[in-house]
């Protein structure tokens, strides 16, 4: 996915607009992000991901939700590629305000703003206790779970890696985030040159 920024709005104004567009924009406070298209890789990853999470969490009061439902987080509003609330939400909201899991599947020209400017964002949510970010081609996951008043970081790795999901109860073996994609569990590739726009 790539980014563009545009005009700089208030809040309400931002949501008001979104409404009237065809296309997916972010808000980071006050400046419009609008959202492109990802890779088959991508697409797949995210998709292998949300149907594991919706598959193991059926019949939980938690729910899962894929790239086109938004959430609000440090007056900034973010479509991520899956996240979980176990907070009740009516069929008719647009807005999500208590992830307990934000995953984000990394690309070249979101990797910085996924480490970075994202982390930030979602790290003020007191509902978090669990933010994921996955590498494309190569079978890498980070995982940054809340600890206290800070946060512990895991990096998970090889055929026989798991990310855990304490929060959830869940466990997503590596192959299956992976699965029907081209991803190698060499390592020696270096993970910065591996993520596809």
């Amino acid at each position: 996915m790539a980014l563009r920024k545009q005009r700089r709005m208030t809040l309400d104004e931002f949501l008001a607009w979104e409404e009237r567009q065809d296309g997916r924009h972010e808000f980071l406070q006050g400046e419009i992000v609008a959202m492109v298209g990802g890779t088959v890789a991508h697409n797949q990853i995210s998709g292998n991901i949300y149907a594991a999470l919706r598959a193991a969490l059926r019949g939980s009061p938690c729910r899962v939700f894929q790239e086109t439902m938004r959430i609000l987080a440090d007056e900034s509003v973010f479509y991520p590629d899956v996240f979980v609330t176990c907070a009740a939400l009516d069929d008719r909201d647009r807005l999500a305000t208590e992830p307990t899991v934000i995953i984000e599947v990394l690309s070249d020209s979101t990797s910085s703003y996924d480490h970075t400017t994202k982390s930030a964002a979602y790290r003020t949510l007191p509902s978090l206790s669990q933010y994921v970010l996955v590498h494309q081609r190569v079978a890498v996951v980070e995982s940054f779970r809340r600890a206290g008043d800070g946060w512990t970081h895991e990096l998970i790795s090889g055929p026989e890696g798991a990310l855990l999901i304490p929060a959830l109860e869940v466990t997503l073996p590596l192959p299956t985030i992976y699965e029907d994609t081209r991803v190698t569990f060499d390592l020696t590739i270096h993970m910065g040159d591996t993520d596809d726009a």
